[in-house]
């Protein structure tokens, strides 16, 4: 099955779009408390997969100056990757995934990529170079800077650094 990959600024998305994935991220998340207890920052990028000429995957990209060990540093975040239920298994996360890597270095081949993913996730973003971050993670929210409680996992475009410490310098995503 032959995937067709397209990126999508969200400022110049159509609301039918916006809404469909929105849909799609509400059913795929509602019984996930971490997600529904936490505001979430809005993504600067869309990628999409369609097969058999529907959408049947997409994931988000995030783009922001945060704090790594104090130090600016640029990161992409990945968020809401999601795969129809009867699309997965056949590759298109991964395939979604890799044309993100390509997205970030192409956008910025110093930046790093950054994740927050469920315990049965790990391995499937290991196998793709991710790597499970040790540190800290400060998030905003509404009422304040918190610390994430969950697993976070990095993509070091230029795979030199390493950090203890990582302040997102806004909402999570």
């Amino acid at each position: 099955m032959t995937i067709r990959i397209e990126k999508h600024l969200v400022s110049e998305m159509s609301q039918d779009l916006k809404q469909e994935l929105k849909n799609r991220v509400d059913r795929e998340f509602a019984d996930v408390s971490i997600v529904r207890e936490h505001v979430w920052a809005e993504p600067w990028l869309a990628i999409t997969g369609s097969a058999e000429g529907q959408l049947v995957s997409f994931l988000n990209l995030v783009d922001r100056q945060v704090l790594t060990d104090d130090t600016a540093t640029h990161f992409f975040g990945l968020n809401n990757v999601i795969t129809e239920p009867e699309y997965r298994g056949k590759g298109f996360s991964t395939a979604l995934n890799r044309y993100a890597i390509q997205v970030m270095q192409e956008t910025d081949p110093q930046a790093c990529g950054f994740l927050f993913c469920a315990d049965a996730l790990i391995p499937f973003y290991a196998r793709l170079g991710w790597q499970k971050f040790d540190g800290t993670v400060t998030v905003s929210q509404p009422s304040g800077d918190k610390l994430w409680p969950s697993n976070a996992m990095y993509f070091d475009l230029s795979g030199t650094r390493h950090w203890k410490t990582v302040h997102l310098r806004g909402l999570p995503w």
